[in-house]
């Protein structure tokens, strides 16, 4: 697919999104973004839509205003989520509800919505490199939500073809949290077979990638330095 002009749905601009972000409108990708709370800056040419993407309606609202905005609307970068520790000790059903909504029922909505309303198309759904295999210690509702973004992009995959190519990135070490001690950074490198954190403008890259390919669907591509085969 040439890109240049496209319009896209994008959800999710914190951090990672901000570089998919302006990665898109450097190729000329007429995007519309959604947010919950802070408006992201990313100049004017941008169509601004704050949804809750857990609600059906507003879900519907964000599609039904990109397409009258732009005319068409020719793909999904889906990249909202939740990231909090939820230990046992504490977790709770609220914890389960919130990262199988945040996480997996809104790709769900989103990805049901923008096909809908596509004759031909790319949608692009995020994982985790760890959840199917390397499940992160208290986070066991995000990698039960985050493993069902693999099986989703499979079945929307296989659904959808031939006209609309769906497929999933799995992230690894990108970005080094703030909070990291020198410690938490070295056993990240060490268990990283490029011992490197990737930085964001590998997802663009790979998000560029999969919008650009006319053969590839239904795939989960780990972007993770080697992390996913350590």
């Amino acid at each position: 697919m040439t890109i240049k002009d496209k319009a896209l749905i994008l959800t999710g601009v914190a951090r990672i999104g901000q570089d998919v972000a302006k990665a898109l409108i450097d190729k000329g990708v007429k995007i519309a973004v959604t947010y919950m709370t802070t408006k992201p800056e990313l100049g004017e040419s941008v169509l601004y839509i704050r949804a809750d993407l857990t609600d059906s309606k507003q879900v519907a609202d964000v599609v039904s205003k990109t397409k009258k905005h732009y005319g068409h609307i020719d793909g999904l970068i889906h990249m909202a989520a939740i990231y909090k520790a939820t230990p046992w000790s504490s977790l709770s059903e609220k914890d389960w509800d919130e990262n199988m909504n945040v996480i997996a029922k809104s790709a769900f909505l989103v990805a049901k919505t923008v096909a809908d309303e596509m004759k031909q198309g790319k949608i692009i759904l995020i994982s985790d490199w760890s959840v199917m295999t390397q499940p992160y210690k208290d986070y066991l509702p995000y990698n039960v939500a985050k493993s069902a973004i693999q099986g989703l992009t499979k079945s929307l995959a296989k659904e959808l073809a031939p006209n609309i190519l769906v497929n999933c990135i799995a992230p690894g070490p990108i970005l080094k949290p703030a909070d990291f001690s020198d410690e938490d950074n070295a056993e990240v490198l060490k268990s990283t077979p490029l011992q490197k954190w990737g930085g964001a403008e590998e997802i663009s890259k790979t998000v560029l990638y999969l919008l650009e390919a006319d053969f590839v669907t239904g795939q989960v591509l780990f972007v993770d330095g080697g992390r996913s085969i350590a």
